[in-house]
């Protein structure tokens, strides 16, 4: 059985390099240093340099706290190779690589879990081995099954796909195991001797991931009577075991010492200063490639590109006395290359007045390339404009947002402007802080509020005698609605159930309902605020007799996916990337008194039904299995509902209907969002209306019904 393990590494600093670049790569207090890698174990010899590439673009690899979510990698090559800062504490690293599908001959799926601590001061490596998550199949024929059987094949599956091995099919067959399906049935098929249909079924009970699972078919019979009643098939379960190893690093990173190269570089003609670049790398490096307009003239080499790595000695030499230079350190057992890129003093001098692109590519061993571009202005301007970085921009919401400059040349007095893109004035903004006088690299802001959605703004520094000429922009975000949110366009799926619109952003659980031929949410026109439907949200037993549940009428932003047995699977949240304050509509609540009690819920029978709504923003750090592509995945069954504690919550709101709401028409109502984090911005939004609180758990009251209708989402 051949094995064969691929590794996805990041690189891990040595101790002495560590201690030789400390003074100048300090961590903060606190702090420790995690060189993270991940192996995924394969139960195939990789095919191509292709496939091997899949498998490593494919693998994700996160770290979390006791709160959730701190690090997410979403492939290898985001991994800094100079280890990762976090706050001393006890974390859990996890990775997945491949595709997760029900049934496939060549996509398999991996998983790891990894728990460590983090030590103030300290490094720490971590390494997640990913083992196979699929189950695996594989069919083999004893010689005499051909005087038995012909034209035969096995067929194996679940209830969610299936694979046929036709004939003496020897590929390996993969299968995900899933919460409903534990067991894999085969069948075999064939043609006997006197020509009729040969059939058998059978079960491989609780199939567990990482191993093995060989169908032999045989035919034992030693006489001349043989027949499909002698035909045999064994199960034998292996599990899988690793053979081989194949390690894939990551590429070389490039940062610059205590300026952010993502950024511009700023400074006054002759007054740059020493600066530094640290390339990191988890091979030695074969080459490092600079190129910008002003390396000819400065350093006398004849060109304004050239690989630092293949210069001969005189040049070397020639280009150290011009004030480049760089030191390195190689750790041949851990296979680590460090090196420090110097731009002394007598070279920064020499950088000419004017805006500069030095572009620096490296190169390891493993041909891994990473290449990056400092933006470099030299310039007399006593301030500088600064663009947005990504944290930056999470602060730009639909009608706010805070802008920045730094000061270039001490003793101005700073200010900003802006304005929309196409007018023609700019607008001074007031600075969220004044000082009596500014120093050099000082950063300044203004709050901007009363922006228009979806607008695109530009804005600039300035003094009183001068204006940047470099103009960054930023978009505000848009005041997205919910579609079909009025309710007035509905429609009927294939199972029979009512659907909202078209069924691709609001749901219910109709598809449940309906296999006892109930809709438990429709369109109503004898209750509504306008148009001409409102949803009708109504709560009813779906069974005969004893047999049944209490199905709550319910609405929900996402898809219902499937029923397992009684129990609902729904995959809940759309993308969606504004921030709402609150959400408003229309709201018609009647409830009874609670008639069953299903497996959870904090009401009992007799006690008033209760209606809920309640509304989040979330981010992507969610990962299901199963699937993929919901925020949350709800499974009535074992009670895996929705936690509004969730890491992944950005901002949430609800509202309790305790009792009927007053009158016979519909009242007006108000969600306000709380915002717990304000530093990044939403992925998706959830909304869900129930018209029993308890409709998870199947606790309600028979005929206890909330009609919704026109909401809107409210933007400040």
């Amino acid at each position: 059985m051949k094995r064969t393990l691929y590794y996805i590494a990041g690189a891990v600093l040595t101790a002495g390099a560590l201690a030789s670049c400390a003074d100048e790569n300090n961590l903060v207090t606190g702090e420790g240093r995690v060189f993270l890698s991940a192996s995924v174990n394969s139960d195939v010899q990789v095919r191509s340099r292709a496939s091997l590439d899949e498998i490593r673009q494919s693998c994700m690899l996160w770290i979390s706290d006791s709160k959730g979510l701190v690090r997410r990698y979403d492939n290898p090559s985001e991994i800094p190779s100079d280890g990762i800062k976090l706050v001393a504490n006890h974390y859990v690293a996890e990775a997945w690589a491949g595709d997760s599908v029900p049934a496939s001959f060549d996509a398999r799926y991996f998983k790891g879990r990894e728990e460590f601590d983090v030590k103030a001061g300290s490094t720490t490596s971590v390494s997640v081995n990913c083992t196979v998550a699929n189950s695996v199949v594989n069919v083999f024929y004893e010689d005499n099954v051909d005087a038995v059987l012909k034209d035969y094949t096995i067929t194996v599956g679940h209830s969610q796909g299936e694979l046929e091995f036709v004939g003496r099919d020897e590929r390996d067959g993969y299968f995900m195991m899933n919460s409903r399906d534990h067991d894999l049935t085969w069948t075999l098929r064939g043609t006997l001797p006197d020509g009729s249909e040969f059939t058998r079924s059978q079960s491989i009970k609780d199939c567990k991931p990482a191993t093995r699972y060989t169908l032999t078919v045989s035919c034992p019979a030693q006489s001349d009577d043989i027949s499909g009643a002698f035909l045999k098939v064994q199960v034998d379960a292996q599990e899988l075991v690793v053979n081989n190893v194949i390690q894939i690093a990551v590429a070389p990173t490039i940062e610059g010492y205590d300026f952010d190269i993502t950024k511009p570089f700023r400074g006054e003609p002759g007054k740059l200063g020493r600066n530094s670049l640290y390339i990191t790398a988890s091979a030695a490096l074969k080459s490092l490639v600079l190129d910008c307009d002003f390396f000819g003239p400065i350093l006398g080499i004849g060109g304004n590109d050239f690989d630092l790595l293949s210069l001969k000695n005189e040049y070397l030499e020639q280009i150290e006395a011009k004030g480049l230079n760089y030191t390195t350190e190689y750790d041949a057992e851990k296979d680590m290359y460090w090196l420090k890129l110097n731009f002394e003093d007598e070279f920064s001098v020499q950088v000419p007045k004017g805006e500069h692109f030095m572009r620096i590519t490296a190169t390891d061993a493993n041909n891994k390339s990473t290449t990056v571009t400092v933006h470099i202005i030299v310039s007399s301007a006593p301030v500088a404009t600064v663009q947005l970085s990504e944290t930056q921009l999470a602060g730009v919401w639909t009608s706010k947002a805070r802008i920045y400059g730094e000061v270039v040349t001490e003793g101005v007095v700073p200010s900003l402007k802006y304005r929309e893109a196409d007018a023609t004035d700019w607008i001074d903004a007031p600075l969220t802080e004044t000082k009596a006088s500014w120093a050099v690299g000082d950063v300044f802001s203004a709050d901007l509020t009363g922006l228009r959605p979806g607008t695109t703004y530009e804005y600039k520094a300035a003094t009183s005698e001068y204006a940047d000429a470099e103009v960054q922009q930023f978009t505000t975000e848009s005041a997205l609605q919910f579609p079909n949110a009025d309710f007035e366009n509905w429609g009927t799926h294939s199972d029979k159930s009512a659907i909202v619109g078209d069924g691709s952003f609001w749901d219910s659980g109709n598809h449940g309902s309906q296999t006892m031929n109930k809709n438990v949410t429709y369109a109503d026109n004898t209750v509504k605020h306008g148009g001409q439907y409102s949803a009708k949200l109504a709560s009813q037993f779906v069974g005969v007799g004893k047999f049944g549940r209490l199905a709550a009428g319910n609405i929900f932003i996402g898809q219902y996916l499937e029923t397992d047995n009684l129990d609902g699977v729904l995959g809940w949240g759309k993308p969606f990337a504004s921030r709402p304050a609150k959400l408003h509509g229309w709201v018609k609540y009647s409830p009874v008194a609670v008639t069953n009690k299903g497996n959870g819920g904090d009401l009992n029978k007799g006690d008033m039904d209760n209606g809920i709504l309640y509304v989040a923003l979330l981010d992507n750090s969610y990962h299901d299995d199963e699937y993929k592509d919901f925020p949350v995945v709800v499974r009535t069954k074992g009670s895996k509902l929705f936690d509004k504690n969730a890491s992944n919550v950005i901002a949430y709101g609800e509202i309790v209907w305790r009792e009927a709401t007053a009158g016979d028409g519909m009242v007006e109502f108000e969600v306000p969002l709380t915002y717990r984090r304000t530093d990044v911005k939403p992925t998706y939004i959830l909304c869900t209306a129930s018209a029993s609180i308890g409709g998870d758990y199947f606790t309600g009251g028979n005929g206890s019904t909330m009609w919704l209708d026109d909401l809107v989402l409210i933007y400040e």
